[in-house]
């Protein structure tokens, strides 16, 4: 489809949120222009594009949206095939979309949560042994929801891939970056391994590639955090 201006997506590198936007956009593979902001010093025009003055923000028609799960959803029904496979992000049928939805909400409310918790209590053992406890009752349930939907996968919904996979895809990458750094003592168990072989399944994706800005800037943006 055409639209009658062109698309403007609102980002920061540094974000995860944003990157789901970028995913779902290469996915869809429509021309776009990211414009970056700078969130330790964002313009004062910014507000008039998000008065939350959050990333992303997209411009769509002539028309601003806010919220990153609002964006992706968008982006999926503006543009329901998908750039690297014949599939829609967001599938037909009403049960699917439902599934996806919650698969969306649960990672993020039961192990994403999780994430910028353990980042505030990396000098109190025993806060951070209590967080891992939940982290691992989180994953294993997220093991179990992934095998549900596809023993084999690779995606969520098996061989399509899906806004479920856009969604988190950002959030386990940047983990995988803390814990390899910072956490050697947490260890995910191999009997988990259709979470394992998901989170690089989405990781080897070409969107989630050309959108990523690499292990060592977001291993710095961590220090610049942990040394604030």
């Amino acid at each position: 489809m055409t639209t009658t201006e062109p698309i403007k997506l609102y980002t920061a590198l540094v974000c995860p949120y944003a990157q789901r936007a970028n995913i779902a956009l290469k996915e869809a593979g429509v021309e776009y222009e990211s414009i970056e902001i700078d969130l330790q010093n964002k313009p004062s025009w910014y507000t008039d594009v998000n008065p939350e003055s959050k990333v992303p923000a997209i411009t769509v028609r002539g028309k601003n949206i806010a919220e990153s799960l609002v964006i992706i959803e968008l982006v999926a029904d503006l543009y329901p095939e998908a750039k690297y496979m014949s599939f829609r992000l967001l599938p037909k049928d009403p049960v699917k979309r439902a599934q996806v939805r919650f698969f969306i909400e649960y990672y993020s409310s039961k192990i994403g949560s999780l994430q910028l918790k353990v980042l505030a209590s990396l000098n109190d053992k025993e806060a951070l042994n209590g967080i891992f406890a939940q982290f691992r009752d989180g994953l294993k349930r997220a093991n179990q929801l992934l095998l549900e939907q596809s023993p084999t996968g690779p995606y969520f919904l098996g061989d399509q891939f899906s806004l479920a996979d856009v969604a988190i895809a950002p959030f386990i990458a940047r983990f995988q970056v803390f814990r390899d750094n910072y956490l050697e003592d947490f260890v995910i168990p191999e009997e988990y391994d259709r979470l394992l072989s998901w989170g690089k399944a989405l990781q080897e994706r070409e969107s989630f590639k050309e959108t990523w800005p690499g292990s060592e800037f977001i291993l710095q943006a961590y220090a610049k955090r942990i040394n604030k």
